[in-house]
């Protein structure tokens, strides 16, 4: 099992922990994928911004064909509005689907993977029937009942400068209830 641990800070309203993604070594369908990430880790990763989109690419392994990977986009029915599971993410990723996608090519495709194959597809998505095997995508936050037991916890992502290419910094943090 590989992991990438991206930043542990500290901060003026508590602490602020940063975040990590994993990803498995077994391909499994997309709901034995997520409670896969929900046992091991916090769930299956769900993506705010491009900026996160191509990270996480550039963490994963390349492929040069199916099975790629499972994020945490879904929905149930062919006229459903595609949705993050957990945070509640609106951000639906316009330039990151892959040409002519999301197309439902059988009419059941309601879950998507992310494409890690080298050229121009990589890092867009492919809508793909929910049964089909490829491997998970998790994140592991560090925000827990534990951690924030007197207010809320808020996840952010920071772009923070280093040499020799700007890295994403994932924090987590504990807000005043």
């Amino acid at each position: 099992m590989n992991w990438t641990q991206i930043v542990v800070f500290g901060s003026l309203t508590g602490f602020t922990l940063g975040w990590t993604y994993h990803y498995s070594t077994e391909t499994m369908n997309w709901a034995e994928a997520r409670k896969w990430c929900q046992t091991n880790f916090s769930d299956m990763v769900v993506i705010q911004n491009q900026l996160e989109n191509d990270y996480l690419v550039s963490l994963l392994p390349p492929r040069n064909s199916s099975p790629y990977f499972w994020i945490g986009i879904t929905k149930t029915y062919a006229n459903e509005t595609w949705r993050w599971i957990g945070n509640n993410s609106t951000w639906m990723g316009n330039e990151s689907w892959a040409e002519n996608e999301p197309n439902n090519e059988h009419s059941t495709e309601f879950c998507v993977e992310i494409y890690t194959s080298r050229g121009h597809n990589r890092g867009k998505w492919n809508d793909e029937k929910c049964n089909a095997r490829k491997y998970a995508t998790c994140y592991k936050a560090q925000c827990t009942s534990s951690t924030c037991d007197r207010g809320r916890c808020h996840e952010i992502i920071n772009n923070v400068w280093s040499v020799p290419r700007p890295i994403l910094i994932m924090e987590t943090s504990c807000a005043p209830p």
